[in-house]
């Protein structure tokens, strides 16, 4: 498989530490040199670009994409038309009539497209999700998805143009995924989004309130302006036989092994934290992304389920 890595920044390295890690070589496209010399002297990576066309017009089969929200659809579109398959980070994009377009695209041309939610892959939220499914705490009536940190870093991110929002169609749309895949289908939300002490130029705050088809009432809570955040469930579930909270205990890992990247610690069912075979969540989206391509499958996970998140952002957005 000819990977292109189009931004070798930030999370660009967890994918690249992922098809080392994997065996897949890979080449680079990033603006910054010191980044490029970084993947060449310390990943031995061949072939690197700091022209994006010049990038795209290399010889790919996939094209993985780390880059500002608001350049999704063109290169993803791109990309697709030529004949290539495209994972690319969330959010989807930043309208539902380009998330469309991607997705209507990948379809047309009979290319595999993905967005790389990873916390769609978490073996606690599966396991969470399982135990709702089969009725363990009974009726759901509560479900908490929380999340809360400080930002204060340079990048692209401070600037809302290029975000399309700020913090939660950022990060905070990885929590939104947790929610929905825990309460389904929602007949309104809502909401309030204001602006805090982040370094961003978007929103750093949302509370939102979800009302479940099921039922079910959701609280979310997500914010980058929360210096000093306590270390808290980032989920519980409240059923009226009983409780599904994460794990807040510190992991270790096994003698000679690394952690694998996970999104959430151990489920707690009822005070008995659930032991599970925790997966790399990064490496479950690489290699399912690219073993949909070789047996020429459906993607693990579906680009429509993106676009569901994005709709309850933007729902969220539209509230303010």
């Amino acid at each position: 498989m000819n990977i292109l890595l189009l931004g070798g920044g930030g999370f660009g390295f967890s994918h690249a530490k992922s098809y080392m890690k994997q065996g897949y070589e890979f080449s680079v496209f990033s603006r910054n040199e010191a980044v490029l010399r970084k993947y060449e002297e310390e990943f031995g990576v061949k072939k690197t670009f700091s022209d994006i066309h010049q990038a795209l017009e290399s010889s790919c089969e996939m094209v993985d994409m780390a880059l500002p929200h608001t350049l999704h659809r063109e290169l993803a579109v791109k990309a697709m038309k030529e004949g290539r398959h495209v994972l690319l980070e969330k959010p989807i994009s930043t309208t539902l009539a380009d998330a469309d377009e991607m997705i209507n695209v990948s379809e047309e041309t009979g290319t595999k497209f993905m967005v790389a939610e990873q916390f769609f892959f978490d073996s606690s939220l599966r396991s969470a999700t399982k135990l709702v499914k089969e009725g363990k705490i009974g009726k759901v009536n509560t479900i908490i998805v929380r999340n809360q940190r400080f930002f204060n870093e340079p990048g692209w991110r401070n600037n809302e143009k290029l975000m399309g929002g700020g913090a939660l169609i950022d990060g905070g749309i990885h929590f939104i995924e947790a929610l929905l895949d825990l309460g389904g289908e929602y007949k309104q939300i809502h909401s309030s989004v204001y602006k805090g002490s982040a370094s961003i130029e978007g929103e750093d705050n949302t509370a939102a309130l979800f009302s479940f088809n099921s039922g079910a009432t959701g609280l979310f809570f997500y914010s980058w302006s929360y210096k000093d955040p306590p270390h808290v469930p980032s989920y519980e579930i409240v059923g009226m036989k009983g409780s599904i909270v994460e794990s807040t205990e510190k992991r270790y890992p096994s003698e000679g092994k690394e952690l694998p990247t996970v999104c959430f610690g151990k489920p707690v069912l009822n005070g008995v934290i659930q032991e599970i075979e925790e997966k790399d969540v990064i490496d479950m989206e690489i290699s399912g992304f690219i073993g949909a391509i070789e047996k020429n499958e459906k993607v693990p996970y579906p680009p429509e389920l993106a676009r569901r998140n994005l709709e309850a952002v933007l729902e969220i957005y539209s509230k303010t």
